[in-house]
C-alpha cells in the first residue's frame, strides 16, 4: 500500500493532484486543514492511498525444503510481540481509513453545482472533528436555509454558522432547572476527568465569590486518601467539609446542611468495571429533588471513548456536561457531537489546572469559537 499527502488551496484541488499522480483508483483516506508547519504547501491536506494489484505469481522451481531451524524460546516470543504490534498498527490504520471513507462518502456528486463554496465549508466542519452524520445534517439544513433567504442575499457560510449555533445547548448554572432552592450539585465521571479540581473552581466562582455559605462533600472512598485533596481545598477556602462513605450518610448530611447556599458533592472516579458499585449512589443522586448531576469528561478524549463514558454514566441521569482539559486539544468537535447527540447542555468548560481561573461558564459564542474560529472572527469583525 502506498500512502501520500497532497496539499492545495482547496480539498478538491488536493484530490485532483492525488489522482493525477496516483491514478483514478486512488482512495481518499483523510481530508483536513493543513497543520501550521505545512500551511505553506497549501491550506488543505488530503491523504490518499493506492493498493497495487497483485500480479500472477511466477512459478518457483521445486527445491529441497531444509528443516526449519529451532529458534530459542526468547527469540520466538520477541517475534510474536513484533507481529502482534504490527497487526495492531495495521488494524488502527484500517479503522481510520474506514471511518474516513465513510465520512467522505457524502462528498462528490452531492455538491450542488450552484454552491462552489460548499466543499470548503464541509471540510472546515470535518476538520473540527465533528461527527460526519451531524455535519451532513447541518450542511443540508444550511443549504435549505440559504435557499429560503436567497432573495435577501444570505450567505451559505452564515447559514452553516446559524445551524451550528442552533444545536449548541448551554446552561451555565449549578441549580436544578426550575428550582428556587439553594444549588446542590454532584459531579460524576471517570477517573482522571478532573472532578475534584473542578469542584474547587466551582467552590470559588459560584460559592465564595457569590458570598454563599459553602459545604463540600466527598464520597470518594475508592482512592487511598481520596478525600484529602478536597479536604485541603475546603480548609483553604474556609468551607465546610465532610467525607462520607454511604448513601445513607449522604442523605443525612444533605438534610442537616440544607440551609447552606451551595453544596457540592465529589464522587469516585468509576471505571468500566466499577459501575455495579456505583448503582446505589446513581439511584440516589438521579432521584433526589433539587439536586443536579453534572457529567465531567475530558474534551481531549476520542469520540468512541466519550460515547462509552456517556453510556456508562447514563445511570446517573446527568442534567449537564462539563468538559475539561480544553488546553490539551485543538478539536472540540467530538465533545460538541456528544452534547448534541445526547441533547444535554454544556454548563462549564475547564481550560487548565489553575484555580479558579481555568474554569469558565459555557456560552454559544465560546463554543462556536472552539469549533469554527474563522467564522467567529468574521462575526466580530462585522460587528
Amino acid at each position: 500500500m502506498r500512502i501520500k499527502s497532497f496539499y492545495a488551496a482547496t480539498v478538491e484541488g488536493a484530490v485532483a493532484l492525488a489522482r493525477r499522480e496516483l491514478g483514478p483508483e486512488a482512495i481518499l483516506v483523510e481530508s483536513r486543514r493543513a497543520p501550521l508547519e505545512a500551511r505553506h504547501l497549501g491550506e488543505y491536506e488530503v491523504v490518499c492511498a493506492i493498493v497495487p494489484e497483485a500480479g500472477p505469481a511466477a512459478p518457483v522451481p521445486a527445491a529441497p525444503v531444509p528443516a526449519a531451524p529451532v529458534r530459542p524460546a526468547a527469540e520466538k516470543a520477541a517475534e510474536d510481540v513484533r507481529l502482534a504490534r504490527e497487526l495492531s498498527e495495521l488494524r488502527k490504520q484500517l479503522d481510520v481509513m474506514g471511518k474516513t471513507i465513510t465520512r467522505s462518502a457524502w462528498s462528490g456528486s452531492r455538491w450542488p453545482a450552484d454552491r462552489p463554496e460548499l466543499p470548503e465549508l464541509h471540510a472546515r466542519l470535518m476538520a473540527a472533528d465533528i461527527d460526519g452524520e451531524l455535519v451532513e445534517q447541518m450542511v443540508d439544513a444550511a443549504c435549505r436555509r440559504a435557499a429560503e433567504r436567497q432573495a435577501s442575499g444570505a450567505r451559505l457560510e452564515d447559514a452553516v454558522r446559524a445551524e451550528l449555533e442552533k444545536r449548541i445547548l448551554v446552561n451555565a448554572t449549578l441549580a436544578e432547572a426550575g428550582s428556587d432552592a439553594p444549588p446542590v450539585a454532584a459531579l460524576v465521571g471517570p477517573p482522571g476527568a478532573g472532578k475534584t479540581t473542578t469542584i474547587a473552581k466551582l467552590a470559588v466562582t459560584c460559592g465564595i465569590s457569590a458570598r454563599r455559605p459553602l459545604q463540600l462533600f466527598s464520597m470518594d472512598d475508592y482512592r487511598v486518601a481520596g478525600a484529602d485533596q478536597l479536604r485541603s481545598y475546603a480548609a483553604i477556602l474556609g468551607a465546610g467539609f465532610l467525607a462520607l462513605e454511604t448513601v445513607g450518610a449522604l442523605a443525612q448530611a444533605l438534610e442537616e446542611h440544607r440551609g447552606k447556599g451551595l453544596i457540592l458533592i465529589d464522587t469516585p472516579g468509576y471505571g468500566p468495571h466499577d459501575m455495579d458499585r456505583a448503582a446505589d449512589l446513581a439511584r440516589f443522586l438521579s432521584t433526589r429533588p433539587n439536586l443536579s448531576v453534572h457529567l465531567v469528561v475530558t474534551a481531549s478524549m476520542k469520540s468512541a471513548d466519550l460515547i462509552h463514558v456517556a453510556d456508562r454514566f447514563e445511570i446517573f441521569r446527568p442534567a449537564s456536561l462539563i468538559f475539561t482539559r480544553l488546553d490539551e486539544t485543538d478539536c472540540f468537535g467530538t465533545a460538541f457531537s456528544l452534547a448534541v447527540r445526547r441533547a444535554r447542555p454544556i454548563s462549564f468548560l475547564g481550560t487548565g489546572q489553575e484555580i479558579p481561573e481555568d474554569l469558565e461558564p459555557a456560552t454559544r459564542e465560546r463554543i462556536v469559537g472552539l469549533l469554527w474560529p474563522e467564522a467567529l472572527r468574521a462575526v466580530r469583525s462585522a460587528a
